[in-house]
Order: structure tokens, then sequence, then C-alpha cells
């Protein structure tokens, strides 16, 4: 029996389904670290209990597997005090880039301006990271990441960054992916040859810039490197993230700029709505150091969308080198030469081969079958 410790987060639902589809369920069981009423997870059904009732996870080393979905800080005093048969950490992102634990550069200039007035801050450094009980906690983090035996992450660099930057951390990796709301092949269907985009003006193209209201987007620094691309409009959803941040961008950016091409999303959509909204943009754009939005650029390679990056993110070079067109943010100023050159078919063919169901039922089956061998079976 594999044990899963997560947070109320929308990725439960498809997360359970697949496995649920895979037959996986009787050999998963799902605690959740939240202790309030449940705000977005749906399959309440599956849920054995909430963290907080320490009697009911009992004895750790009675499971195969503990997967832990997202390593907070707070979980690190529970890994000390327990012992494992096999310990699992799925790297989300804030529990690496954003913790309070490892001091990751996120900000350009601009941005690191409006995050210290946002913060009521001199100085826009992490300050957590530097907070007594996280000092503290860094002083016995090698002990709590020597216990960690699987890293999972589809991303191979954020893999490396980990075991690079975390003192102690000496685990291996597994590849992992939470699924698509929406099957691949649904977003595939969106797909239009995109031979059109090369005869469109540039002034008649629209684009989406970064994924959420979160600084860690760059938006300010984003629309100073875009500011001579004469785009249709920029979009820029907002419908969640830091609402202080995102009142205070908006401030800055009416401020910086008087034309009406801004424009934001303020309103959260369902996934449905949102494939169908994204598909009236041309160009997705994500001025990031971390990976964030991937969800994003994986839609927009494949519906046949232009991709720009900032250059510093490592899955910049890593996307590249899985033969996807991915370009610099600062060569929008070569739209034009850019559409001649991108081949929309080429980059869908990528994206749907490397997020293929078959690849994903793969996965599931190595990471969460009771029985290894039904994985070695269709090896």
């Amino acid at each position: 029996m594999n044990l899963h410790l997560i947070d109320d987060e929308k990725f439960f639902d498809p997360f359970v389904e697949k496995l649920e589809a895979l037959g996986l369920l009787e050999n998963n069981l799902f605690v959740v670290r939240d202790c309030g009423p449940l705000k977005f997870i749906r399959r309440s059904d599956l849920i054995y209990g909430r963290f907080c009732d320490k009697l009911l996870i009992g004895d750790t080393r009675k499971y195969k597997k503990v997967f832990i979905h997202c390593l907070t800080s707070e979980m690190h005093d529970w890994i000390l005090q327990n012992e494992f048969n096999e310990l699992n950490w799925m790297i989300w992102g804030k529990d690496l880039y954003t913790s309070d634990l490892v001091d990751f550069p996120l900000y350009e200039k601009l941005t690191k301006d409006l995050v210290r007035k946002v913060n009521n801050q001199r100085f826009a450094f992490n300050f957590g990271y530097w907070n007594p009980k996280n000092v503290i906690r860094r002083a016995g983090m090698a002990k709590t990441y020597s216990k960690i035996d699987y890293v999972l992450t589809w991303i191979e660099p954020e893999y490396k960054y980990a075991i690079k930057h975390i003192k102690g951390l000496k685990a291996k990796h597994e590849n992992f992916a939470y699924m698509f709301e929406y099957d691949v092949e649904v977003l595939r269907a969106k797909f239009v040859e995109r031979g059109c985009q090369a005869k469109k003006k540039v002034n008649e193209m629209k684009c989406v810039l970064g994924n959420s209201g979160v600084a860690a987007n760059n938006h300010l620094d984003a629309l100073q490197k875009i500011k001579h691309a004469h785009l249709k409009e920029i979009l820029i959803p907002v419908s969640y993230g830091n609402a202080k941040y995102t009142t205070l961008l908006k401030r800055e950016i009416e401020t910086r700029y008087t034309d009406r091409r801004i424009a934001y999303l303020d309103k959260f959509m369902s996934f449905s709505d949102y494939i169908d909204f994204f598909d009236r943009y041309d160009i997705f754009i994500s001025n990031s150091i971390r990976p964030i939005g991937m969800g994003n650029i994986w839609m927009a390679f494949i519906m046949g969308k232009l991709v720009f990056m900032n250059t510093d993110n490592f899955m910049y070079p890593y996307l590249r080198s899985l033969g996807l067109q991915v370009y610099d943010i600062n060569q929008i100023d070569s739209l034009e030469v850019i559409l001649k050159a991108v081949n929309f078919r080429q980059n869908s063919d990528t994206a749907v081969q490397f997020l293929s169901k078959a690849k994903i039922d793969h996965m599931y089956l190595n990471l969460f079958s009771k029985d290894t061998s039904i994985y070695n079976q269709i090896v």
C-alpha cells in the first residue's frame, strides 16, 4: 500500500481519476494535509483522512511507498520523526524555488522593486529565508533530505538543480507529471495549421503574458522587453495569485503605459473555457526565471502558438533540446522573420509525443502499481 500526503488542490481530481482508470486506486491511500473544509477537491469519496489525525496514518514503515506532494517546510519535522521504506518527493515549484529553505533568484529589476512595495520592505530579498526558525531548520536540512529516496519531476534540470543546491539530498530521479484536465488529444484537436499566421501582420497578433498574478512572472520587466513589438493586444491573466501584487502591478502599468493594448483576465475560468479563450491568442510569453505556467506553454505548443521565454529559465534550453522551437523574449521584435521560420506542426507533434497518454500510463504504472511486474510487461 502507498500513502500520499496531498494539499486541497485542483490537481487531485485528474490525478486520482487517472489512477482509477488504470485500476490503481486500491493500492493508494490519500491523506489531505489541510484540516478545514475542502475547497478544490471534488472526489472527497477517495480521501482516506486528514493529516491532523496522527493516529490515522500510524507507523509509516507499513507503507511500501510514501509520496509527499509538495514538500513544504512544515513537513520537515514530520520526516525527521518517522522512518520509511521508500520516501518520494513530488516537486511543485513553490517547495523548491519560493520556499524559505532555498534562496532562488526569482525577480528581475522592475519586479524586485514592485515586490519590495508589496512586502513593505526596503530591500527585495527573501526575509523568510533568514527567519531564525528557518535558519535552524536549514541547519538540520541535510538529515531531512537524506531520507528522501526519489525526487519526482518530469523536468530533469529541476531535479539537477535540487541535487546541486540542497544539502543532503542524494535521491534518485523518477519522471512524474500530473494529468492535464483535458486529454492532450483534445488540445490537439484545437490545432489548426498555422501557415496563415505567416501572412498575419504583427499588429494583428495578440499575446498572453504570464499565467497568473504571481510576481515570479516578472510582468513589468516583460512589458519593458516587448514594448516595441506592435502587438494588437497583451493579455495578463491575474485571476489568481497575490492580490496586493496584482493591484500594485495594474497601478504601475497604468503609470507607465497609456495605450489600451494591455488587458487583464480577472475572471477564473474552468479549464475547458480557458482552452477556448486561450485559442483566440497567437503568442504565449513567459518571462519567469523559475519554471512556472508550464501548462500554458505545453498548450501553446500543442495548439500551434508561438512561445517566447526568458532565457535565464533553465526550461528554455531544455525545451529546445527536445526539438521545440521556443524563442528568446528579447527576439520578439523579429516576429516577422520568426513567423516565416517556425514549424508549428513540428512543435505540436513533439509536444503531443512528450505528453502522450501511453507515456503517462507507463509512468503511473511504474510508480503506483502494487506489482511493478505490470510495468515491466509493457516496457
